[in-house]
């Protein structure tokens, strides 16, 4: 694992490239490139929190301001992960006519897409964050500085989970509609609409089987001083990050021999 870690860290800057070429044409011919791409998160967000927040408002919720303030801390988060697995598992298709005249490992384009798509998703995050900040829905505290680390155990989760889904994807194009499928179940399983305390108590031990159980009490904890996620919760959200990366690497270096076929 360390060997995969330190040849990937050989190929940063081609990396970076690939991050850049990704951007470039995301925003190419948009006057508005970054605008646009925080719109859907924006309207999402004022959607969920209107109707949450205060047609269907609960007193367990908790006052406008702070379910907003919680809805927000879910949802980005959730963004960036959807986005990267979803960009991440088709990166080797995407890229598939590079690959064919270029040397390159296959590996680099699924973190670059995913790379892109969580910087473009925690610009967003940290430019609300300052805004709600500046309105008073957000209380600046010291415990922001831990942001960026929560940020990276998200990016290595979704990193891991791409790289295993991306050689499916090569194979069974399936594969795509089925990961859309279950990450729209996933969204309502997690606690992106509700803190984990909402849940009936017998389902709390459930709940923290999900990752992004532990992952969402994280930006929770930072943003805005929630409780810190169970031990349990934060023991499987590790223990899930470390095998995908460990499956999604090997299932790279065992199939990167035939991948060539299917591009």
């Amino acid at each position: 694992m360390l060997a995969r870690v330190r040849r990937a860290a050989g190929h940063r800057r081609l990396i970076v490239e690939l991050v850049r070429r990704d951007f470039r044409s995301r925003f190419s011919g948009a006057r508005f490139g970054l605008l646009w791409s925080l719109l859907n998160p924006m309207i999402q967000l004022a959607s969920y929190g209107l109707i949450f927040g205060f047609l269907y408002a609960s007193p367990a919720l908790g006052s406008e301001r702070s379910f907003v303030a919680s809805l927000f801390c879910g949802l980005w988060p959730w963004w960036a992960f959807q986005e990267g697995t979803t960009r991440g598992l088709a990166a080797v298709a995407d890229q598939a006519a590079l690959l064919k005249k270029l040397p390159m490992p296959a590996e680099a384009c699924v973190v670059a897409a995913v790379t892109s798509s969580f910087l473009l998703q925690m610009i967003g995050f940290a430019l609300f964050l300052v805004l709600f900040a500046t309105f008073g829905v957000i209380a600046p505290r010291a415990s922001w500085v831990l942001l960026p680390a929560i940020m990276t155990l998200e990016w290595l989760l979704t990193i891991g989970l791409a790289l295993l889904l991306a050689p499916l994807f090569l194979v069974v194009r399936d594969t795509a509609h089925l990961v859309t499928a279950v990450l729209t179940i996933g969204f309502f399983l997690s606690p992106v609409l509700y803190p984990t305390e909402l849940l009936p108590e017998r389902l709390v031990s459930v709940a923290n089987l999900n990752p992004m159980t532990a992952l969402l009490g994280l930006y929770r904890f930072a943003a805005l001083g929630d409780p810190w996620p169970t031990a349990s919760s934060l023991l499987m959200l590790f223990a899930v990050t470390a095998l995908l990366l460990v499956a999604g690497t090997r299932t790279f270096a065992r199939l990167r021999p035939v991948l060539d076929q299917y591009w």
